[in-house]
Protein backbone atom coordinates (compact mmCIF):
# COMPACT_ATOMS: atom_id res chain seq x y z
CA UNK A 1 0.00 0.00 0.00
CA UNK A 2 2.83 2.37 0.84
CA UNK A 3 4.50 1.64 -2.48
CA UNK A 4 1.27 2.46 -4.26
CA UNK A 5 1.06 5.78 -2.40
CA UNK A 6 4.66 6.60 -3.27
CA UNK A 7 4.04 5.64 -6.89
CA UNK A 8 1.05 7.97 -7.08
CA UNK A 9 3.07 10.65 -5.29
CA UNK A 10 5.95 10.41 -7.78
CA UNK A 11 3.72 10.20 -10.81
CA UNK A 12 1.97 13.34 -9.61
CA UNK A 13 5.37 15.06 -9.30
CA UNK A 14 6.48 14.10 -12.81
CA UNK A 15 3.98 16.33 -14.55
CA UNK A 16 3.34 20.03 -14.32
CA UNK A 17 3.09 21.16 -10.72
CA UNK A 18 -0.09 23.10 -10.04
CA UNK A 19 0.05 24.95 -6.73
CA UNK A 20 -3.06 26.22 -5.08
CA UNK A 21 -2.26 29.14 -2.80
CA UNK A 22 -4.17 29.34 0.45
CA UNK A 23 -5.17 32.98 0.43
CA UNK A 24 -6.06 33.90 4.00
CA UNK A 25 -7.61 34.18 6.43
CA UNK A 26 -4.50 35.66 7.97
CA UNK A 27 -3.26 35.98 11.52
CA UNK A 28 -3.39 39.50 13.01
CA UNK A 29 0.39 39.93 12.69
CA UNK A 30 0.24 39.15 8.97
CA UNK A 31 -2.77 41.43 8.45
CA UNK A 32 -0.99 44.30 10.17
CA UNK A 33 2.04 43.92 7.88
CA UNK A 34 -0.16 43.63 4.78
CA UNK A 35 -2.31 46.69 5.40
CA UNK A 36 -0.05 49.11 7.25
CA UNK A 37 1.99 50.31 4.21
CA UNK A 38 -1.27 51.38 2.53
CA UNK A 39 -2.53 53.56 5.39
CA UNK A 40 -1.84 57.28 5.05
CA UNK A 41 -2.06 60.15 7.49
CA UNK A 42 -3.89 63.12 6.03
CA UNK A 43 -3.62 66.68 7.28
CA UNK A 44 -5.42 69.84 6.21
CA UNK A 45 -4.28 73.37 6.93
CA UNK A 46 -6.92 76.09 6.93
CA UNK A 47 -5.98 79.75 7.30
CA UNK A 48 -7.92 82.98 6.99
CA UNK A 49 -10.54 84.96 8.86
CA UNK A 50 -14.13 84.43 9.96
CA UNK A 51 -16.94 86.50 11.46
CA UNK A 52 -19.25 84.24 13.44
CA UNK A 53 -22.87 85.25 13.99
CA UNK A 54 -24.47 85.19 17.44
CA UNK A 55 -27.84 83.44 17.76
CA UNK A 56 -30.58 82.72 20.24
CA UNK A 57 -32.52 79.47 20.59
CA UNK A 58 -35.74 78.39 22.28
CA UNK A 59 -35.54 74.67 22.98
CA UNK A 60 -39.15 74.43 24.23
CA UNK A 61 -40.60 75.80 20.97
CA UNK A 62 -37.75 74.68 18.68
CA UNK A 63 -36.97 78.23 17.51
CA UNK A 64 -33.67 79.65 16.21
CA UNK A 65 -32.96 83.32 15.50
CA UNK A 66 -29.93 85.48 14.72
CA UNK A 67 -29.12 87.95 17.50
CA UNK A 68 -29.07 91.18 15.52
CA UNK A 69 -28.08 93.18 18.60
CA UNK A 70 -24.77 91.36 19.00
CA UNK A 71 -21.74 92.04 16.82
CA UNK A 72 -20.23 89.09 14.90
CA UNK A 73 -17.29 87.44 16.62
CA UNK A 74 -14.11 87.97 14.57
CA UNK A 75 -11.70 85.03 14.53
CA UNK A 76 -8.27 84.62 12.96
CA UNK A 77 -8.04 81.06 11.63
CA UNK A 78 -4.89 78.91 11.49
CA UNK A 79 -6.06 75.33 12.03
CA UNK A 80 -4.60 71.90 11.32
CA UNK A 81 -6.90 68.88 11.13
CA UNK A 82 -5.52 65.36 11.04
CA UNK A 83 -7.21 62.21 9.81
CA UNK A 84 -6.53 58.87 8.18
CA UNK A 85 -6.85 57.48 4.69
CA UNK A 86 -6.23 54.36 2.63
CA UNK A 87 -4.61 53.92 -0.76
CA UNK A 88 -7.19 52.59 -3.24
CA UNK A 89 -5.31 52.94 -6.55
CA UNK A 90 -1.56 52.80 -7.33
CA UNK A 91 -1.72 56.10 -9.26
CA UNK A 92 -2.01 58.15 -6.07
CA UNK A 93 -5.72 57.87 -5.21
CA UNK A 94 -6.57 57.78 -1.49
CA UNK A 95 -9.99 57.39 0.15
CA UNK A 96 -10.88 59.19 3.35
CA UNK A 97 -13.84 60.84 5.06
CA UNK A 98 -15.31 63.99 3.60
CA UNK A 99 -15.15 65.68 6.99
CA UNK A 100 -11.35 65.15 7.09
CA UNK A 101 -10.74 67.31 4.00
CA UNK A 102 -13.85 69.47 3.79
CA UNK A 103 -13.77 73.12 4.77
CA UNK A 104 -17.21 72.48 6.23
CA UNK A 105 -15.52 70.83 9.22
CA UNK A 106 -13.60 74.00 10.06
CA UNK A 107 -16.76 76.06 9.70
CA UNK A 108 -18.57 73.77 12.11
CA UNK A 109 -15.71 74.02 14.60
CA UNK A 110 -15.80 77.80 14.44
CA UNK A 111 -19.60 77.94 14.64
CA UNK A 112 -19.94 75.42 17.46
CA UNK A 113 -18.86 77.88 20.16
CA UNK A 114 -21.62 80.32 19.21
CA UNK A 115 -24.14 77.46 19.01
CA UNK A 116 -23.16 76.07 22.41
CA UNK A 117 -23.31 79.52 23.98
CA UNK A 118 -26.90 79.91 22.72
CA UNK A 119 -27.81 76.49 24.11
CA UNK A 120 -26.31 77.20 27.53
CA UNK A 121 -28.09 80.53 27.72
CA UNK A 122 -31.43 78.88 26.98
CA UNK A 123 -30.84 75.95 29.33
CA UNK A 124 -30.75 78.43 32.21
CA UNK A 125 -34.49 78.89 31.69
CA UNK A 126 -35.19 75.13 31.67
CA UNK A 127 -35.68 72.81 34.60
CA UNK A 128 -33.30 69.88 35.03
CA UNK A 129 -36.07 67.53 33.92
CA UNK A 130 -36.74 69.56 30.76
CA UNK A 131 -33.05 69.78 29.87
CA UNK A 132 -32.52 66.04 30.45
CA UNK A 133 -35.63 65.15 28.47
CA UNK A 134 -34.49 67.26 25.53
CA UNK A 135 -30.97 65.81 25.44
CA UNK A 136 -32.34 62.25 25.43
CA UNK A 137 -34.98 62.91 22.79
CA UNK A 138 -34.69 61.82 19.13
CA UNK A 139 -35.02 65.41 17.98
CA UNK A 140 -32.04 66.75 19.95
CA UNK A 141 -29.51 65.83 17.27
CA UNK A 142 -31.66 67.19 14.45
CA UNK A 143 -32.24 70.46 16.31
CA UNK A 144 -28.52 70.74 17.10
CA UNK A 145 -27.67 70.41 13.40
CA UNK A 146 -30.21 73.11 12.55
CA UNK A 147 -28.66 75.46 15.10
CA UNK A 148 -25.18 74.84 13.72
CA UNK A 149 -26.37 75.34 10.16
CA UNK A 150 -28.03 78.62 11.10
CA UNK A 151 -24.79 79.94 12.61
CA UNK A 152 -22.77 78.92 9.52
CA UNK A 153 -25.24 80.39 7.03
CA UNK A 154 -25.26 83.75 8.84
CA UNK A 155 -21.47 83.95 9.33
CA UNK A 156 -18.76 85.15 6.96
CA UNK A 157 -15.75 82.97 6.10
CA UNK A 158 -12.65 83.94 4.18
CA UNK A 159 -10.68 80.69 4.34
CA UNK A 160 -8.03 78.85 2.34
CA UNK A 161 -7.70 75.09 2.87
CA UNK A 162 -4.82 72.93 1.69
CA UNK A 163 -4.76 69.15 1.90
CA UNK A 164 -1.62 67.07 2.42
CA UNK A 165 -0.63 63.42 2.71
CA UNK A 166 2.18 63.11 5.22
CA UNK A 167 5.43 61.48 4.20
CA UNK A 168 5.52 58.17 6.14
CA UNK A 169 9.29 58.61 6.56
CA UNK A 170 8.96 61.99 8.29
CA UNK A 171 10.22 62.38 11.85
CA UNK A 172 9.08 65.96 12.34
CA UNK A 173 6.91 66.74 15.35
CA UNK A 174 5.02 69.99 14.75
CA UNK A 175 2.11 70.03 12.25
CA UNK A 176 3.63 72.96 10.33
CA UNK A 177 6.91 71.05 9.89
CA UNK A 178 5.12 67.84 8.90
CA UNK A 179 3.16 69.70 6.23
CA UNK A 180 6.34 71.18 4.75
CA UNK A 181 7.61 67.64 4.06
CA UNK A 182 4.20 66.33 3.01
CA UNK A 183 2.76 65.72 -0.46
CA UNK A 184 0.12 68.20 -1.65
CA UNK A 185 -3.17 66.49 -2.48
CA UNK A 186 -6.01 67.49 -4.74
CA UNK A 187 -9.57 66.66 -3.74
CA UNK A 188 -10.96 64.61 -6.64
CA UNK A 189 -14.48 64.14 -5.27
CA UNK A 190 -16.09 65.26 -2.04
CA UNK A 191 -19.63 64.82 -0.76
CA UNK A 192 -20.34 68.19 0.86
CA UNK A 193 -23.73 67.04 2.15
CA UNK A 194 -22.20 64.40 4.43
CA UNK A 195 -23.88 65.92 7.49
CA UNK A 196 -27.33 65.24 6.04
CA UNK A 197 -26.97 61.90 4.22
CA UNK A 198 -24.13 60.22 6.17
CA UNK A 199 -22.20 59.55 2.92
CA UNK A 200 -19.03 60.85 4.52
CA UNK A 201 -16.65 59.89 1.70
CA UNK A 202 -13.98 61.74 -0.27
CA UNK A 203 -11.23 60.72 -2.67
CA UNK A 204 -8.01 62.71 -2.89
CA UNK A 205 -4.94 62.29 -5.07
CA UNK A 206 -1.20 62.85 -4.69
CA UNK A 207 1.31 63.04 -7.52
CA UNK A 208 2.84 59.63 -6.84
CA UNK A 209 2.61 56.28 -8.61
CA UNK A 210 3.22 52.60 -7.84
CA UNK A 211 1.48 52.92 -4.48
CA UNK A 212 0.37 49.78 -2.57
CA UNK A 213 -3.39 49.87 -3.16
CA UNK A 214 -5.68 47.76 -0.97
CA UNK A 215 -8.45 45.55 -2.39
CA UNK A 216 -11.89 47.06 -1.80
CA UNK A 217 -14.75 44.65 -1.07
CA UNK A 218 -17.54 44.90 -3.63
CA UNK A 219 -20.38 43.71 -1.42
CA UNK A 220 -21.44 43.27 2.18
CA UNK A 221 -18.58 41.28 3.70
CA UNK A 222 -19.34 41.54 7.41
CA UNK A 223 -22.03 40.28 9.74
CA UNK A 224 -22.62 40.67 13.46
CA UNK A 225 -19.91 38.76 15.29
CA UNK A 226 -17.36 39.05 12.46
CA UNK A 227 -13.84 40.02 13.43
CA UNK A 228 -12.99 43.53 12.30
CA UNK A 229 -9.65 45.33 12.19
CA UNK A 230 -8.87 49.04 12.07
CA UNK A 231 -5.78 51.01 11.07
CA UNK A 232 -5.50 54.75 11.62
CA UNK A 233 -3.93 57.63 13.49
CA UNK A 234 -6.04 58.10 16.64
CA UNK A 235 -5.14 61.15 18.67
CA UNK A 236 -5.43 59.25 21.95
CA UNK A 237 -2.68 56.87 20.81
CA UNK A 238 -0.10 59.65 20.40
CA UNK A 239 2.07 58.92 23.42
CA UNK A 240 4.27 61.82 22.37
CA UNK A 241 5.01 63.67 19.16
CA UNK A 242 8.02 61.52 18.25
CA UNK A 243 6.13 59.09 15.97
CA UNK A 244 3.61 61.17 14.02
CA UNK A 245 3.36 58.77 11.08
CA UNK A 246 3.17 55.50 13.05
CA UNK A 247 -0.30 54.04 12.46
CA UNK A 248 -2.23 52.19 15.18
CA UNK A 249 -3.70 48.72 14.63
CA UNK A 250 -6.74 47.60 16.66
CA UNK A 251 -9.07 44.61 16.56
CA UNK A 252 -12.66 44.03 17.60
CA UNK A 253 -15.91 42.49 16.44
CA UNK A 254 -18.86 43.84 14.53
CA UNK A 255 -21.27 44.39 17.40
CA UNK A 256 -24.21 45.67 15.35
CA UNK A 257 -25.21 46.76 11.87
CA UNK A 258 -27.13 50.03 11.92
CA UNK A 259 -28.89 51.90 9.13
CA UNK A 260 -27.88 55.27 7.67
CA UNK A 261 -30.14 58.29 7.93
CA UNK A 262 -31.03 57.89 4.25
CA UNK A 263 -31.78 54.19 4.89
CA UNK A 264 -30.00 53.12 1.70
CA UNK A 265 -26.85 51.58 3.18
CA UNK A 266 -25.71 49.93 6.42
CA UNK A 267 -23.29 51.29 9.01
CA UNK A 268 -21.02 48.86 10.86
CA UNK A 269 -20.68 49.26 14.60
CA UNK A 270 -17.53 47.76 16.16
CA UNK A 271 -15.81 47.78 19.52
CA UNK A 272 -12.36 48.17 17.92
CA UNK A 273 -10.72 51.19 19.56
CA UNK A 274 -10.73 54.48 17.67
CA UNK A 275 -10.57 58.15 18.58
CA UNK A 276 -10.36 61.52 16.86
CA UNK A 277 -7.85 61.11 14.03
CA UNK A 278 -8.98 57.58 13.13
CA UNK A 279 -11.56 59.00 10.69
CA UNK A 280 -10.99 57.82 7.13
CA UNK A 281 -8.97 54.75 8.09
CA UNK A 282 -9.80 51.27 6.76
CA UNK A 283 -11.99 48.71 8.47
CA UNK A 284 -10.86 45.38 7.04
CA UNK A 285 -11.50 41.66 7.40
CA UNK A 286 -9.35 38.55 7.94
CA UNK A 287 -8.33 38.53 4.27
CA UNK A 288 -7.01 42.10 4.25
CA UNK A 289 -9.95 43.37 2.18
CA UNK A 290 -11.29 46.81 3.01
CA UNK A 291 -14.91 46.38 4.04
CA UNK A 292 -15.53 49.77 5.60
CA UNK A 293 -14.37 53.32 6.15
CA UNK A 294 -14.06 54.36 9.81
CA UNK A 295 -16.10 57.54 10.16
CA UNK A 296 -17.12 58.45 13.69
CA UNK A 297 -17.31 57.21 17.25
CA UNK A 298 -19.80 57.36 20.08
CA UNK A 299 -20.50 60.99 20.99
CA UNK A 300 -18.91 62.50 24.09
CA UNK A 301 -22.27 62.67 25.85
CA UNK A 302 -22.98 58.97 25.20
CA UNK A 303 -19.40 57.94 26.07
CA UNK A 304 -19.84 59.42 29.52
CA UNK A 305 -22.61 56.92 30.25
CA UNK A 306 -21.26 53.80 28.57
CA UNK A 307 -18.74 52.12 26.27
CA UNK A 308 -17.22 53.73 23.22
CA UNK A 309 -17.98 52.26 19.81
CA UNK A 310 -16.64 52.98 16.34
CA UNK A 311 -18.84 53.26 13.26
CA UNK A 312 -17.79 52.60 9.68
CA UNK A 313 -19.41 53.18 6.31
CA UNK A 314 -19.52 50.20 3.91
CA UNK A 315 -16.70 50.01 1.36
CA UNK A 316 -19.22 49.99 -1.48
CA UNK A 317 -19.57 53.77 -0.97
CA UNK A 318 -15.88 54.15 -1.86
CA UNK A 319 -16.53 52.24 -5.07
CA UNK A 320 -19.54 54.41 -5.90
CA UNK A 321 -17.56 57.63 -5.45
CA UNK A 322 -14.70 56.21 -7.53
CA UNK A 323 -17.10 55.36 -10.36
CA UNK A 324 -18.27 58.98 -10.46
CA UNK A 325 -14.76 60.07 -11.47
CA UNK A 326 -14.17 57.10 -13.78
CA UNK A 327 -11.77 55.33 -11.41
CA UNK A 328 -11.72 51.52 -11.60
CA UNK A 329 -10.56 49.94 -8.35
CA UNK A 330 -8.95 46.75 -9.65
CA UNK A 331 -5.27 47.65 -9.38
CA UNK A 332 -3.86 45.99 -6.28
CA UNK A 333 -1.16 43.81 -7.84
CA UNK A 334 1.42 44.86 -5.23
CA UNK A 335 -0.85 43.71 -2.41
CA UNK A 336 -1.48 40.47 -4.31
CA UNK A 337 2.25 39.83 -4.79
CA UNK A 338 2.80 40.42 -1.07
CA UNK A 339 0.04 37.94 -0.11
CA UNK A 340 1.40 35.34 -2.54
CA UNK A 341 4.84 35.78 -1.00
CA UNK A 342 3.43 35.26 2.49
CA UNK A 343 1.50 32.19 1.32
CA UNK A 344 4.68 30.74 -0.20
CA UNK A 345 6.59 31.49 3.01
CA UNK A 346 3.94 29.77 5.13
CA UNK A 347 4.36 26.66 2.96
CA UNK A 348 8.19 26.93 3.19
CA UNK A 349 8.57 27.62 -0.55
CA UNK A 350 11.16 30.24 0.19
CA UNK A 351 12.65 30.81 -3.27
CA UNK A 352 9.14 31.33 -4.59
CA UNK A 353 8.45 33.70 -1.68
CA UNK A 354 11.58 35.71 -2.47
CA UNK A 355 10.34 36.09 -6.06
CA UNK A 356 6.98 37.46 -4.96
CA UNK A 357 8.60 39.77 -2.40
CA UNK A 358 10.80 41.10 -5.21
CA UNK A 359 7.65 41.91 -7.22
CA UNK A 360 6.08 43.62 -4.21
CA UNK A 361 9.30 45.59 -3.77
CA UNK A 362 8.58 47.49 -7.00
CA UNK A 363 6.30 49.76 -4.97
CA UNK A 364 7.06 53.46 -4.65
CA UNK A 365 9.98 53.82 -2.22
CA UNK A 366 8.10 56.43 -0.19
CA UNK A 367 5.39 53.92 0.76
CA UNK A 368 7.88 51.07 0.91
CA UNK A 369 6.96 47.53 1.96
CA UNK A 370 10.50 46.64 3.02
CA UNK A 371 9.84 46.80 6.77
CA UNK A 372 6.72 44.69 6.37
CA UNK A 373 8.42 42.05 4.19
CA UNK A 374 11.72 41.77 6.05
CA UNK A 375 10.43 39.50 8.89
CA UNK A 376 9.28 36.91 6.33
CA UNK A 377 12.50 37.15 4.33
CA UNK A 378 14.52 36.64 7.52
CA UNK A 379 12.45 33.64 8.57
CA UNK A 380 12.81 32.12 5.11
CA UNK A 381 16.58 32.48 5.29
CA UNK A 382 16.48 30.64 8.61
CA UNK A 383 14.26 27.91 7.13
CA UNK A 384 16.69 27.46 4.23
CA UNK A 385 19.69 27.38 6.57
CA UNK A 386 18.03 24.60 8.58
CA UNK A 387 17.31 22.60 5.43
CA UNK A 388 13.54 22.86 5.88
CA UNK A 389 12.72 24.82 2.74
CA UNK A 390 10.72 23.26 -0.10
CA UNK A 391 12.46 24.92 -3.03
CA UNK A 392 13.10 21.99 -5.43
CA UNK A 393 11.13 19.10 -6.89
CA UNK A 394 13.08 16.76 -4.62
CA UNK A 395 12.10 18.89 -1.60
CA UNK A 396 8.48 18.68 -2.68
CA UNK A 397 8.68 14.89 -3.01
CA UNK A 398 10.21 14.59 0.46
CA UNK A 399 7.61 16.90 1.96
CA UNK A 400 4.76 14.99 0.37
CA UNK A 401 6.20 11.73 1.60
CA UNK A 402 6.56 13.10 5.11
CA UNK A 403 3.03 14.49 5.02
CA UNK A 404 1.70 10.93 4.62
CA UNK A 405 4.24 9.52 7.12
CA UNK A 406 6.47 7.61 4.70
CA UNK A 407 10.08 6.98 5.91
CA UNK A 408 12.88 8.20 3.63
CA UNK A 409 14.25 4.66 3.18
CA UNK A 410 10.87 3.56 1.84
CA UNK A 411 10.80 6.58 -0.45
CA UNK A 412 14.27 5.82 -1.85
CA UNK A 413 13.38 2.14 -2.29
CA UNK A 414 10.20 3.13 -4.06
CA UNK A 415 12.15 5.43 -6.38
CA UNK A 416 14.62 2.65 -7.26
CA UNK A 417 11.79 0.18 -7.70
CA UNK A 418 9.90 2.55 -9.95
CA UNK A 419 13.08 3.34 -11.92
CA UNK A 420 13.77 -0.38 -12.52
CA UNK A 421 10.19 -0.93 -13.68
CA UNK A 422 10.43 2.06 -15.97
CA UNK A 423 13.76 0.80 -17.41
CA UNK A 424 12.43 -2.71 -17.96
CA UNK A 425 9.31 -1.34 -19.60
CA UNK A 426 11.39 0.86 -21.88
CA UNK A 427 13.68 -2.07 -22.86
CA UNK A 428 10.66 -4.27 -23.64
CA UNK A 429 9.07 -1.49 -25.68
CA UNK A 430 12.24 -0.98 -27.78
CA UNK A 431 12.48 -4.73 -28.47
CA UNK A 432 8.83 -4.87 -29.49
CA UNK A 433 9.28 -1.95 -31.88
CA UNK A 434 12.34 -3.51 -33.48
CA UNK A 435 10.63 -6.91 -33.81
CA UNK A 436 7.62 -5.33 -35.48
CA UNK A 437 9.87 -3.34 -37.83
CA UNK A 438 11.58 -6.63 -38.89
CA UNK A 439 8.25 -8.34 -39.47
CA UNK A 440 7.05 -5.42 -41.57
CA UNK A 441 10.26 -5.48 -43.69
CA UNK A 442 9.91 -9.26 -44.21
CA UNK A 443 6.29 -8.86 -45.24
CA UNK A 444 7.20 -6.18 -47.77
CA UNK A 445 9.90 -8.43 -49.30
CA UNK A 446 7.44 -11.31 -49.60
CA UNK A 447 4.91 -9.06 -51.35
CA UNK A 448 7.56 -7.91 -53.85
CA UNK A 449 8.58 -11.53 -54.64
CA UNK A 450 4.98 -12.61 -55.11
CA UNK A 451 4.36 -9.67 -57.45
CA UNK A 452 7.42 -10.56 -59.53
CA UNK A 453 6.39 -14.19 -59.86
CA UNK A 454 2.93 -13.14 -61.00
CA UNK A 455 4.37 -10.89 -63.72
CA UNK A 456 6.83 -13.58 -64.91
CA UNK A 457 4.03 -15.99 -65.33
CA UNK A 458 1.90 -13.50 -67.25
CA UNK A 459 4.48 -11.64 -69.45
CA UNK A 460 7.69 -13.59 -69.38
CA UNK A 461 11.01 -12.56 -67.85
CA UNK A 462 12.20 -10.17 -70.64
CA UNK A 463 8.92 -8.25 -70.91
CA UNK A 464 8.91 -7.90 -67.15
CA UNK A 465 12.34 -6.19 -67.25
CA UNK A 466 11.11 -3.78 -69.97
CA UNK A 467 7.94 -3.07 -68.02
CA UNK A 468 9.98 -2.36 -64.91
CA UNK A 469 12.21 0.14 -66.83
CA UNK A 470 9.16 1.90 -68.30
CA UNK A 471 7.64 2.16 -64.85
CA UNK A 472 10.81 3.74 -63.45
CA UNK A 473 10.70 6.44 -66.14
Amino acid sequence: MRRLLVLLLLLGSCGTVVRVHAVGPYAPEVLANLVKPSVARIMTHTAGEAEIASIKVDVRRGLIAVDESADPIKISVDEYISGSGLIIHPDGYIATNAHVVSQETIKQMLASESAMAAFYENVLYLSDEEAQSFLQSDGAEVFGKQVLRTVIENSRFDLRTETFVLDPRSVKERPADLVREAFPASVEILNESFMEDDRDVAIIRVDLDRLPALPIASGSALSVGSTAYVFGFPGTAEFNSKSPTEATFTRGVVSAIKTAASKDFPIYQTDAKVSQGSSGGPLFNDFGEVVGLVTFQTSELERSSGDNFAFALPAVLIREEAEKIGLVLDRHEIFRAFTQGIDAYEHRRCEEAFGYFHQAGSVNEIFSLEKSMEPYRERCRSIQANGQAIDTRWDMMKDRAESINIPMATLLGAILFLSSIFGAALFWLVRQVRREEGEIASLRERIRNDERKRHEKKYGEERIAVRVRDTKR
